[in-house]
């Protein structure tokens, strides 16, 4: 299956699960697409560790972590100008006041919303991560 394929088989299979903390959140969105898509588990030592946004927070706590751009910052490969984005690229977005985890689609960006996946336009990323490690 090419990238873009497993993309949209990702997308597809997650579209309208809903957000649930330890499960479904942005981190795990992230977490998850990286898995399908490299089979590297970047979330391996977070998964099944937490079940609300406290207990989220504390497991970033206890591994020197604060939000999620210091996630993405710790564990994805280094970013990138938002212009040089493609497809399956991870993206800290803004949403709703807050920093989010996203993953980048065609001149969008897919998050998890409360019932299912939302699509954003690409001037609310604020940084891209590749998924995998490129000079640009």
């Amino acid at each position: 299956m090419n990238a873009s394929a497993k993309l949209a088989a990702f997308i597809n299979r997650r579209n309208c699960e809903p957000f649930k903390w330890g499960k479904n959140d942005c981190c795990l969105l992230v977490a998850d697409w990286v898995l399908f898509a490299t089979g590297n588990d970047v979330a391996d030592d977070f998964r099944g560790k937490y079940r609300t946004k406290s207990g989220a927070f504390k497991q970033l706590f206890k591994r020197g972590l604060n939000d999620v751009e210091s996630v993405f910052k710790d564990r994805l490969n280094p970013a990138i100008p938002v212009n040089y984005a493609r497809r399956g690229d991870l993206a800290l977005v803004e949403f709703k006041d807050e920093y989010v985890g996203g993953i980048v689609t065609v001149n969008a960006v897919v998050c998890v919303g409360e019932n299912g996946l939302v699509t954003l336009p690409m001037d609310t990323v604020k940084a891209v991560y590749p998924l995998e490690p490129r000079n640009v």
